[in-house]
């Protein structure tokens, strides 16, 4: 069984993600490999470098990855931009570890951990879908204080993802994380044993 998990930023996800990896389930995460792939000397670090130029590269020369965002995450034509250059990378990356997992014989869930799972360009098959969603006031408290953001800067992000109506009209599963870690344990604990039920 493999599920796609998402949702957008602030609502818990990744936190989710490690409670199904706690669980036992295989967790491909794109977050992380987007990180990797971004590493210098890379094709996803060339292609970015010749694309947006110096004013993302720290001192050393590798990407700077607030400085990255800052760019990207207030312009649409930018952002496309940059998954245009990562996606492709991410995800064969992803498709190497999910047929790794599988031929492991060692899980009986795997987890696709992907903040953009409903985007036009995420090819890789799933069986089903889940959202974790949070209130937008709590979800940014939560930007604020992880990421050091304003109020408006958190906005401004949330506004660039799906709004947690048309997550919950496009996923087959809801996760809320509204109160909690212990709530959020408990409702991934759910789900899981309803997954696992059916292989």
């Amino acid at each position: 069984m493999t599920l796609g998990l998402t949702g957008g930023i602030g609502a818990g996800k990744s936190a989710a993600a490690k409670i199904f990896r706690g669980l036992g389930a295989f967790v491909s995460d794109a977050d992380e490999i987007s990180r990797g792939i971004l590493e210098k000397g890379s094709p996803a670090y060339k292609e970015t470098a010749e694309r947006f130029g110096e004013s993302v590269l720290g001192p050393d020369g590798s990407v700077d990855r607030k400085a990255l965002a800052a760019v990207v995450f207030n312009d649409k034509k930018e952002l496309e931009a940059l998954n245009q250059i990562t996606h492709k990378y991410i995800f064969e990356k992803m498709e190497r570890e999910i047929l790794a997992a599988r031929r492991s014989g060692k899980y009986k869930l795997i987890v696709l951990d992907v903040p953009l799972l409903f985007s036009s360009d995420f090819k890789i098959e799933y069986d089903k879908s889940a959202a974790v969603i949070a209130d937008d006031a709590v979800r940014i408290k939560r930007i604020m204080k992880r990421d050091g953001m304003t109020e408006k800067e958190a906005e401004a992000r949330m506004k660039n993802q799906l709004s947690n109506a048309e997550l919950i009209v496009r996923s087959d599963y809801v996760i809320e994380n509204n109160r909690g870690v212990r709530e959020l344990e408990k409702e991934v604990k759910n789900l899981y044993e309803r997954l696992i039920k059916h292989i």
